[in-house]
């Protein structure tokens, strides 16, 4: 009867077997198998490889073709070396076993589990030993994942590909380099924002100027190469704008899968985030990147209506109504004059008054935005002609000349900080292998990995001492401001975001100018 079998060999091997050595070898896989057959006079028909692929899956090539094979009924035997080759999900592995290698008749057999699926007495254990195939996948995720988010906390990168701006460094992949030709990238869309240009417009200025995008800049081929590729997206200008990784800031789980059997990732809340400070050399200095975060804060106050003519106002966003604290809406009301042709007029009224006039919740506070401009900038003007002068510039500027010399010399001391940092975390990687492989007890390990903790500490407490000191000196100053103000050559949004918190305006029309500074 033997002979009516058709065998088909399942030989599979992945990452979550490399503690097994040889003895899981596809080669070792193949004899054993070859050897039954011969031994049981079987037919052998045609041996089915997954080479490097998860058995939490079954979405496999190798497999699939063996099940096609099924259907066809080329083959109607399947032996694999023991049940976890087949596969390590219990419910997909109890699927195909219970189900549907019974219903198309397939006999199967795991060699070194003594299973055979046309001898009920050999499949006792089927159920424990699927099970346990789950678990031992499981157990090796849980470590993997507690590996990995110890290195985030010590500020190791752990990501496949470094942020657009960095590359990872050759003698250590967990550091991050800066890519020279990147970052000027990054400086430029930076430097653009600052000065008042638009994310949309920003995306078109780099398009037209073909500056590769973040994928093609790394030579990624991420779905099929369409019209959109090479075309500069709003969300990635905007997440490079929003991305702490520019001032140093190493922003890590920011995502998380399902689960251990699931490829699906889900969004984590900020608070679940793994943020390590001062571990990259940042791109962006802290001011700048302070402005563009609170212009973005300003941004999202106006409203999606707006056009091109409201969207680049001076004020956008700032100006508030005092009753209920909603911003003022503006609107662009274009009029055509004998004199002067096609004439912009911006006028604004209470957001939450226009959006529920019926309930009555405000009153319109229909405003004129340039009066309220204009007074402003008069305003500005006033109180830097009578509160500063020349000298007083002079001084403040010349002040901040040697706050930057006593911070190159507190920044020599953070990167000799950062540098044993680095080489107690790779201490702490190499007793965890340690532990792993059996070197050393696990008593060992938790009180060599504690004192390296506590080395870790006081490393962040002098680093921590150092930030403040140097946080002191890079505490806003306005002297380069205050230059800018008393010219008056530019007014920019950035410039205005820095000095003005908010503006209020009452049903009366009167104003309360409120600032950032004393």
């Amino acid at each position: 009867m033997n002979d009516t079998f058709k065998v088909g060999i399942y030989l599979r091997l992945s990452r979550e077997d490399d503690g097994l050595g040889e003895s899981e070898s596809i080669t070792t896989q193949r004899d054993l198998l070859m050897n039954y057959i011969r031994d049981n006079n079987l037919l052998f028909i045609d041996e089915y490889v997954d080479d490097g692929v998860s058995g939490t899956t079954f979405d496999r090539v190798g497999f699939n073709r063996m099940i096609k094979d099924c259907e066809s009924k080329r083959i109607n035997m399947i032996i694999t070396k023991d049940t976890s080759r087949l596969g390590r999900d219990h419910i997909e592995f109890g699927y195909y076993v219970e189900r549907y290698f019974p219903e198309h008749n397939i006999r199967y057999v795991a060699v070194n589990d003594g299973i055979d699926t046309f001898n009920s007495n050999s499949n006792d254990m089927l159920l424990f030993k699927s099970a346990f195939n789950d678990m031992y996948v499981k157990d090796i995720s849980n470590k993997l994942r507690s590996a990995l988010y110890t290195k985030k906390r010590n500020g190791l990168f752990v990501g496949c590909y470094a942020p657009y701006g960095y590359k990872k460094d050759l003698e250590d992949k967990h550091k991050l380099e800066i890519d020279n030709e990147a970052s000027d990238v990054v400086k430029h869309i930076f430097n653009l924002f600052v000065n008042g240009s638009s994310i949309p417009s920003i995306c078109e200025s780099l398009t037209r100027d073909k500056v590769p995008t973040p994928s093609m800049h790394k030579n990624m081929k991420l779905g099929q190469v369409n019209i959109h590729y090479g075309v500069w997206s709003t969300r990635t200008v905007g997440g490079i704008l929003k991305n702490q990784i520019y001032i140093g800031n190493l922003v890590q789980c920011k995502q998380k899968k399902i689960n251990y059997k699931s490829k699906k990732r889900i969004n984590n809340s900020s608070s679940d985030w793994i943020v390590v400070k001062d571990v990259v050399k940042p791109i962006i200095d802290n001011k700048t990147f302070e402005i563009v975060q609170n212009m973005f804060k300003i941004n999202g106050n106006r409203s999606k209506k707006c056009n091109d003519i409201t969207q680049n106002i001076l004020l956008r966003g700032l100006i508030v109504c005092k009753e209920c604290g909603h911003t003022i809406g503006f609107r662009d009301h274009p009029q055509n004059t004998l004199k002067y042709g096609l004439v912009h007029r911006v006028y604004g009224n209470c957001n939450y008054w226009s959006k529920r006039k019926k309930e009555k919740v405000c009153t319109p506070h229909f405003t004129k935005y340039q009066e309220v401009e204009d007074l402003i900038i008069n305003t500005l003007k006033r109180i830097v002609k009578e509160r500063f002068n020349k000298d007083r510039v002079d001084r403040l500027a010349k002040e901040l000349n040697n706050r930057l010399t006593s911070n190159k010399n507190y920044d020599k001391e953070l990167n000799d900080i950062e540098r044993q940092i680095i080489i107690i975390n790779k201490k702490i990687d190499i007793c965890y292998n340690d532990k792993l492989d059996g070197n050393i007890s696990i008593d060992v390990y938790k009180r060599t990995y504690e004192n390296l903790l506590l080395e870790i500490d006081r490393c962040n407490d002098k680093k921590k001492i150092l930030m403040d000191k140097i946080s002191s000196n890079n505490e806003v100053n306005y002297s380069t401001t205050v230059k800018d103000i008393c010219s008056f050559k530019k007014i920019s949004k950035a410039l205005i975001s820095l000095l003005i918190d908010k503006i209020e305006i009452d049903e009366d029309k009167n104003i309360d100018l409120y600032f950032k500074f004393v």
